[in-house]
């Protein structure tokens, strides 16, 4: 019980933390696939807890991670990008870690690469370029909100497309982060009920997609991921950013190589 709680609020804090998608969260814990299964499924009861912890990381993150960003920038972002470089191979071998070596003897078609590429273009020239942004009208609205919460629901089934990174493209990140620190319900109810309905949409495309097109669905992901990693590069490298990278990296293979059983069922 303690455990999923545990998982939920890692989701919810990936959902407001700059550079990392709750996707990618999702399939370090081990149940990516699974979980698209029983959202398109409508399958929801198992994840009540989850929800509960995500809403509690949310909150927390709220408060504390723009303190931890404001002191600790460089270390923050460099383990985020230890743990994204770390789960890419998690992605594309659609395995477990126990045959990683798998990775290496993926028979590469153009299909799948060129999916892979077209993901890292999106993620690293379009969501992660801070300059393209647009506004639904009107602006910090009801529709603006639903509209919000809609698109960036898709961070929860996309690996490496950051939820707020979705929100500061849709100039609606400060809207939203004041929203939940002042606690504006209307506002957030909109914005749950636009997060909702997309995340079973996307959840039920990309479901459908997965059980037809596994291995090109595994390279875009990679792409998305990869791409992601722009808004985590600092501007010059030092001991810190190195040591929180091998800190973040070592953390996923960690989660990986332990007791859980990491199937087919992750991507």
């Amino acid at each position: 019980m303690v455990n999923e709680v545990i998982k939920g609020m890692f989701i919810g804090i990936a959902l407001i933390l700059p550079g990392l998608s709750a996707g990618t969260v999702i399939i370090i814990l081990g149940f990516y696939r699974r979980f698209l299964e029983d959202l398109a499924g409508l399958h929801i009861k198992p994840y009540l807890l989850m929800l509960i912890g995500a809403a509690v990381g949310v909150l927390a993150g709220v408060f504390f991670i723009n303190f931890l960003l404001d002191h600790y920038y460089t270390a923050i972002m460099a383990f985020i990008l230890g743990m994204l470089i770390a789960s890419i191979p998690l992605v594309v071998s659609c395995n477990n870690y126990k045959t990683l070596r798998s990775i290496y003897f993926i028979r590469i078609i153009i299909w799948p690469v060129l999916l892979g590429v077209i993901g890292f273009y999106i993620t690293w020239f379009i969501i992660c370029e801070p300059a393209r942004t647009f506004t639904v009208i009107p602006p910090g609205g009801h529709l603006h909100f639903f509209i919000g919460g809609t698109l960036s629901s898709a961070t929860m089934v996309l690996p490496g497309v950051s939820g707020s990174s979705i929100l500061i493209i849709m100039n609606l990140y400060d809207d939203v982060i004041r929203a939940i620190s002042t606690l504006q319900w209307k506002n957030l109810g909109f914005l749950v009920a636009g997060f909702s309905l997309g995340l079973i949409g996307f959840a039920r495309l990309l479901s459908a997609l997965y059980r037809r097109y596994q291995k090109a669905i595994s390279f875009l992901l990679a792409g998305l991921i990869l791409g992601s990693t722009r808004a985590l590069l600092p501007v010059s490298f030092g001991f810190t950013f190195f040591a929180f990278f091998i800190l973040g990296a070592t953390a996923v293979f960690y989660l990986a190589f332990r007791g859980k059983k990491i199937d087919s069922s992750r991507v």
